[in-house]
C-alpha cells in the first residue's frame, strides 16, 4: 500500500474513532438521566473488561507482561480520572461544550511535559498554549453570571487526559496495546466498585443493551485511534480528531435539542487551532532532532 493510501486510511480510522466515541458520549448522556452516573461508569468498566479478556484470548496472556508496572499504574488511574470527570461533565453540560473543554488536553500535556519529561517550550508553543487557554476561558466564563461549577468537570478530565498522554508515550516503546487496555479496564472496574452507588437501579433488558455497549463502542474507538496512528503521521490525522465537534453537534441537536451559544464555537475554534499548531510544532521538533542526529553521524 502506497503512502497516499495510508494517509487516506489513517484519516478514515481517525474519523471512525471519533464517531464511535461520540456515540458513546450520546449514550452516556442519555443513560445518566435514568441511572446514577457511577452505575453508568460501572457498566462501562464491566463491558470494557469483557472486551479486554476477549483481546487476551486472541493475542495471549504474554501480552500482559510488563517491565513498567508503575507506568501502567499511573496511566491506568489517570485514564480512570479522565473518564469519571468526563462522564460527570456529560451529565451536566451540553455535549459540544463538554468535548470542547476536554480537547484542551494536548495544551495541558505540553505544559506538563516541561517538569515531567524535561522538555522546553519555545515562544511559538507558549503562544499556542495561551491561545488554547483563552479558548477554554471563553467557554467556561469564569467570574461571570454564566459560569457553571460543572464546567470544571471536563477541565479536570482534560488534566487527567494529559497525564494519560504522557504516560502512554512512556509505555508505548515497550508495552503492548492489549496490556494498556487491560490494566486500564480493571482500574476503572475497581474504582467503580469502590464508589458503587447505593441507589443502584436494576436496568431493564432494553437499557442493558446500551449500558453494555459503552465498553464496546469505547474499545472500538480506541482501536480505530491506534490504527489511525499506525497508518499515518500524527500531524496528518490530528485535525480529523476534531470531527467529534461535528458529530456531537449534530447528535446533540437531534437527540437532546442542544444549541450551543456563540462562545462555545469561538472557544472551540481557539482550542482546535492551538491543538493543531502544538502537534505541528512537535512534528517539526522531531524532524530537527533526526536531522541533527544524522548530521552528527556523518561527521
Amino acid at each position: 500500500m502506497n503512502k497516499e493510501n495510508n494517509i487516506v486510511l489513517g484519516i478514515l480510522f481517525m474519523t471512525l474513532a471519533m464517531f464511535c466515541l461520540s456515540v458513546n458520549d450520546v449514550l452516556v448522556k442519555g443513560l445518566s438521566t435514568a441511572y446514577p452516573i457511577w452505575e453508568v461508569i460501572f457498566f462501562r468498566a464491566f463491558s470494557g473488561v469483557i472486551v479486554s479478556i476477549i483481546l487476551i484470548f486472541f493475542f495471549g496472556w504474554r501480552t500482559l507482561k510488563t517491565t513498567k508496572p508503575i507506568g501502567h499504574l499511573t496511566r491506568a488511574f489517570s485514564a480512570v480520572g479522565c473518564v469519571v470527570f468526563y462522564f460527570f461533565g456529560l451529565k451536566y453540560l451540553m455535549l459540544s461544550e463538554n468535548v470542547a473543554i476536554v480537547h484542551s488536553a494536548p495544551i495541558i500535556a505540553t505544559l506538563l511535559a516541561v517538569p515531567i519529561l524535561g522538555e522546553k517550550l519555545g515562544l511559538n508553543r507558549i503562544t499556542a498554549v495561551i491561545i488554547g487557554f483563552v479558548g477554554v476561558l471563553v467557554i467556561v466564563k469564569p467570574g461571570s453570571d454564566l459560569f457553571k461549577i460543572e464546567s470544571l468537570f471536563p477541565l479536570v478530565a482534560a488534566f487527567f487526559m494529559a497525564t494519560t498522554y504522557l504516560a502512554t508515550r512512556f509505555l508505548m516503546s515497550t508495552e503492548s496495546s492489549v496490556a494498556i487496555i487491560f490494566y486500564y479496564s480493571f482500574a476503572l472496574l475497581i474504582t467503580s466498585l469502590v464508589f458503587f452507588p447505593n441507589d443502584f437501579v436494576i436496568p431493564s433488558l432494553f437499557n442493558l443493551i446500551p449500558l453494555m455497549s459503552l465498553g464496546i463502542m469505547g474499545s472500538l474507538g480506541h482501536y480505530f485511534l491506534s490504527q489511525a496512528a499506525k497508518s499515518a503521521e500524527v500531524v496528518v490525522i490530528t485535525p480529523f480528531e476534531y470531527t467529534s465537534f461535528i458529530f456531537l453537534g449534530v447528535m446533540g441537536y437531534f437527540f437532546y435539542n442542544e444549541i450551543p451559544d456563540g462562545s462555545v464555537y469561538i472557544g472551540a475554534l481557539l482550542i482546535v487551532l492551538s491543538g493543531i499548531y502544538i502537534v505541528y510544532r512537535e512534528k517539526q521538533k522531531k524532524k530537527n532532532i533526526i536531522s541533527q542526529t544524522i548530521l552528527k553521524n556523518t561527521r
